[in-house]
This record gives C-alpha cells, structure tokens and sequence, in this order.
C-alpha cells in the first residue's frame, strides 16, 4: 500500500508536541548572525511534522561534481568540501515560546546547532532566534505542503541476510514535499566534525564512503505522484526518485509500519514508528493578528499591498 492509502484508511495522529502554525515545509530564507555577517545563499531546508522535524543544510561553496561517476571519481580537496553538509531528523517539542529537540540522527556526529529555537510566524514567514543571541533564521513557509501528512522514525531495517540491524531515521511528508534520513550503519571512529576526520583519516576514499552510508535528502512530488530528490548530503543522489510512497504495510503491532525497498539482492526490509499519519492536513499561508492589527492591515492594504 501506499503512504495516501495508509493514512486514508487508518489515520493516525498522536497529541502533538508542537503547534500546528510550525508544520509544513519550510525554506530558509538567510541567517544573520551576532557579527554582523549573514548568509543567503546556502541551500537549507526544514520539515515539520508533528513530533518530528527534519533538516538539510548544503553551503552554497559546495563543489559541483555533476559530472563524477561517484564518491571515488572525486578529488581528496572536494570530498572534503561535499563533507561540510549536515541533514538530521530529531524529536521535536514547544513550550514556553521556544522549540527543542532531542534524540538526533544526524550526518554531521555532533550538534551544529545546539540551542532550542524561539520562534514567531506571521504568514509564511517564521523567524527563529538563539536565545543567546547569536543567531537568527528566516523561514518560509512554502506552498503545497497541506494535505498528506507524515512523520515516521525508523526502528530497524533486515537485510537479505535475514538480519535485523538497528538503524536509525525518519521520513516527513508534508504535502508535495518530502524529507528522509538515514543514519548510518556504522558509527564514526568520533564525534568531531566529519571534515575534520576525513581530513586526519589515512584513506580518505574509504572514509568517505562511510561517511556518506548516512543520507537526508529532499524530495518533491512531480506530476505523475512520484517524489524526486532535488536535494541531499549526498549529490550523487539528487535527480534519483524517491521509493517514499510505496510498498508499506500496517504491522500486527500497533502504530508500526513495514516498508519494503528493492529486489533481489538490494531487498531491505524497514521497519517504522508511526508519529502521523494523516491524509487532510491543513497547512495555511495565513496567521492571525488581534483585532487592531488586522483592522491596520485592512485600511492600508490598498496602498501597501497594491504592488505585490
């Protein structure tokens, strides 16, 4: 069955730990920070569901090797620039104004970003502050992300070998958009950057591949339903579609899905925790403002809004 099917038949949606003005799919605009610098023009983009967020952060100095065969037709100079990426899912909640997470599967072996978020919408645009004041994060909100809308974390994945190997991640799908993750099967020799271990590892080649057994990429649903990557930590995956959909089945043990992804000898089997699953979701462009604000808006809407 697929994801739209499933959600149809037996929605399912635990109390949330985050108000709904934060779910969707969300692009970040810039981030300015407390020296004065500020950066438009990395590529990062965020989903939220319900009790799940997900993240993918690409800088914009990110070689194009378009043109490789893979990790190995690369120079040592760029797997360490394809290196400085993160992607991660983690458990979100909100209270007091601020969200937190907890509970990451991450590219990068530490926490980038380690302070909780204080957030405000209005719109589609959400800003986040650092309560250290060090940062600020503009988002927006983007179109098509009502409708179908999931979070599921991963527990384990079987391989053809009939072994069941722990594996953490997570899928979130917000409308036409879509974000997955996987951590990797191996953990690194260290939590320092993966840049920097890569940089000290005696093989490089061989590092690499197992850093980037890890993958968060981000995909968009195209015309014909199907989800493409456009997106990810790994650039040798982006132009692939994205098996997202497909191939799922509700397990004897409730709140549990099994996926199951290839044929043959690349046949894997995954099992997920059901965070949401629901086929309606609204996701709306619009907050709300107090009544004196929304009586401004209306009175000076013809002159400030009559060229945009």
């Amino acid at each position: 069955m697929t994801l739209d099917e499933l959600a149809a038949a037996a929605p399912r949606a635990a109390p949330a730990p985050t108000p709904s003005w934060t779910w969707g799919c969300f692009h970040r605009r810039s981030v300015t920070y407390a020296n004065g610098q500020e950066d438009a023009e990395a590529r990062v983009v965020r989903l939220q569901g319900q009790g799940l967020t997900g993240e993918l952060r690409v800088p914009a100095w990110r070689p194009d090797v378009s043109g490789r065969e893979g990790l190995e037709a690369c120079t040592v100079e760029e797997l360490l620039e394809l290196s400085a990426v993160d992607g991660r899912v983690a458990d979100a909640a909100f209270g007091n104004g601020l969200m937190t997470w907890d509970n990451p599967a991450a590219f990068q072996p530490y926490e980038q970003w380690p302070e909780p978020g204080q957030m405000q919408r209005v719109g589609p645009g959400l800003i986040e502050f650092a309560p250290s004041g060090v940062q600020m994060q503009d988002w927006r909100l983007q179109p098509e992300s009502g409708g179908l809308h999931v979070a599921l974390r991963l527990m384990f994945e079987t391989g053809l070998d009939g072994l069941t190997r722990p594996r953490d991640g997570g899928l979130i799908l917000c409308g036409d958009h879509c974000l997955f993750s996987l951590d990797r099967r191996r953990p690194l020799p260290s939590d320092a950057p993966v840049q920097q271990q890569m940089r000290q590892a005696g093989d490089p080649f061989a590092f690499a591949e197992m850093a980037f057994d890890g993958e968060t990429s981000y995909a968009r649903r195209r015309a014909d339903g199907r989800f493409r990557i456009e997106l990810s930590t790994n650039p040798f995956a982006e132009g692939r579609a994205a098996p997202v959909l497909e191939d799922f089945v509700q397990t004897s043990i409730s709140g549990v899905l099994r996926q199951v992804i290839g044929e043959g000898r690349d046949r894997i089997v995954r099992q997920w925790r059901i965070d949401t699953l629901i086929p309606d979701a609204t996701i709306s462009m619009v907050t709300e403002a107090d009544k004196a604000g929304a009586a401004w808006l209306r009175k000076e809407g013809g002159s400030l809004l009559r060229d945009l």
